[in-house]
């Protein structure tokens, strides 16, 4: 509890003072681009993670004060709140395009959509969550709170301009999920992820934080609008820069799960508690990709450094492809989701790679209905069969039968994520191949089709195992999931038929939020 406290006193701190560089001089050489005072104004584009921080101190209360008979259900009540209430807040907030903090900060409609997709999962994970953490005796208000706490760190990564401010809100995204990875404190495999998690972010953060300050030297700047304009005239040209922008991508790589730094995701999304896991592949992947959009295709002019395009269109094709080789060898169903989350990684990068207006729009909606997706099926995966926890594909035979709308979520799910149509899975992906396709990337167009129809076989195995080979029982009593877990599954179920059938407004709302990018 101390290290939560810590934790959330430091989040404090990185929310009210995202201006820290002015204060000590970290751009002392650079002319001051405003005043230097601030006004309740600058709070304005930071309403929704002074809701959500509230509700994390009053989570952290709860816990001390509430009954332990009673907690999880309180704390429950109190994350969910708080989320809805957040998420009201972002709406309204959207259109409004608030900066503050000398424009370090702003709510544009980019930001809040992304943000808006952290808090749907945050909240699915916590409807999945309920039972989970009653089942495996874990600690019911430093779940909650860390939870709250990675969303904060992720909305502030996605609403600021400032590399620096970015990677305050990176750092307390992954504290809070290396503790949460290691929540199972009686299984070793779950210390062992969270080591191997901490250990290797360390090592990525290295990376990432040594980029920064190479391009600060480069530009003079941490600003993304004073880099971009430095480097347009010709600083972009410069070892320094490019050493910086290498750096700056590996350590971004490394947070989602792009080939060569993918060797975490397996171990850690296996051993991490089940809707943990989903809360990573989903919410965390989705962060890192909105970091890496406003980085590499905002803040810096890939287009002015020759063969970069080329080299991430190679990583894409490298990701997408050793992802979906292993998984195909995977016997556990949650090391198969782990390669697949770094085969649909190599995806996303495709339209990295392309940078074009319509790229940038194609991976948000990927980001959006895979996200849905993932948590959907580590949803599933947190919900007992035959007082089992499902881990292999063994322990899906004849989930048909004992839970047969769980079976059928599972397998929308499967369908999705192949990229069949009426899903989410099916525009984003065509989208995605569009673009490329558009933009004259015949190669890399033509290796994400060939390794999507790869993945067929590795999902359509984990239907087989439902539907087509009897269980270990004989038994024909079909069993009743917990209730918020259901409505949670329902929600995602929900979420990728509407995304496949109706997508329309969501693109519109996509298409908004591309041209507010800055």
């Amino acid at each position: 509890m101390i290290l939560v406290c810590d934790l959330s006193f430091q989040c404090f701190l990185y929310i009210f003072v995202p201006f820290f560089k002015f204060l000590f001089a970290v751009q002392s050489q650079v002319k001051p681009r405003m005043p230097n005072f601030i006004s309740l104004v600058d709070l304005l584009p930071l309403i929704p993670e002074l809701i959500l921080f509230l509700t994390l101190v009053v989570a952290m209360l709860a816990d001390l004060f509430v009954p332990s008979n009673r907690r999880n259900d309180v704390l429950v009540g109190i994350s969910l709140g708080g989320i809805v209430l957040t998420m009201l807040a972002e709406m309204q907030l959207y259109g409004a395009d608030y900066t503050g903090f000398y424009g370090t900060v702003v709510a544009d409609n980019y930001s809040i959509l992304l943000e808006l997709v952290y808090l749907l999962i945050g909240l699915m994970t916590i409807l999945l969550s309920r039972h989970y953490i009653t089942e495996n005796e874990m600690n019911f208000g430093e779940y909650y709170v860390l939870l709250l706490s990675a969303l904060i760190g992720m909305m502030l990564m996605s609403s600021s301009l400032e590399l620096l401010v970015i990677f305050i809100g990176l750092e307390i995204m992954s504290i809070s999920s290396y503790i949460l990875v290691g929540m199972k404190r009686k299984i070793p495999e779950s210390g062992e992820a969270a080591l191997k998690y901490l250990l290797l972010g360390a090592f990525s953060t290295g990376f990432l934080l040594y980029g920064i300050s190479l391009l600060y030297g480069a530009t003079g700047s941490t600003y993304l609008p004073d880099m971009l304009q430095q480097l347009r005239l010709g600083a972009v040209e410069t070892p320094l820069a490019l050493a910086g922008i290498a750096l700056l991508t590996i350590g971004l790589s490394f947070k989602v799960a792009i080939v060569p730094f993918h060797m975490w995701t397996p171990d850690v999304y296996s051993g991490a508690p089940t809707p943990v896991t989903g809360f990573l592949s989903a919410a965390a992947k989705a962060a890192g990709f909105a970091i890496m959009i406003r980085i590499l295709l905002v803040g810096i002019p890939l287009e002015q450094v020759e063969g970069w395009e080329t080299i991430l269109g190679w990583l894409a094709m490298l990701t997408m492809t050793i992802g979906n080789l292993v998984a195909l060898q995977q016997q556990n169903v949650k090391r198969m989701l782990a390669y697949s989350s770094i085969a649909h990684a190599g995806y996303m990068m495709v339209a990295i790679a392309v940078g074009t207006t319509a790229a940038i729009g194609s991976v948000l909606f990927y980001v959006l209905a895979y996200a849905v997706v993932s948590t959907g099926a580590f949803g599933i995966l947190t919900i007992r069969n035959r007082g089992r926890i499902l881990e292999t594909y063994e322990d899906l035979h004849g989930y048909a039968r004992t839970n047969p709308m769980l079976a059928l979520g599972m397998s929308l799910m499967m369908l999705s994520l192949i990229g069949l149509p009426l899903t989410g899975g099916f525009v984003g992906k065509l989208r995605i191949f569009g673009a490329a396709l558009e933009a004259d990337w015949i190669l890399l167009t033509v290796v994400a089709v060939l390794n999507s129809a790869l993945s067929v076989y590795y999902y359509l195995q984990v239907i087989a195992c439902m539907y087509l080979k009897a269980g270990e029982e004989t038994s024909t009593v079909v069993e009743t999931p917990p209730r918020l877990a259901s409505f949670g599954v329902g929600l995602t179920v929900f979420a990728t038929l509407y995304l496949g059938i109706f997508p329309d407004d969501f693109l519109l709302l996509i298409n908004e939020s591309v041209r507010s990018l800055r």
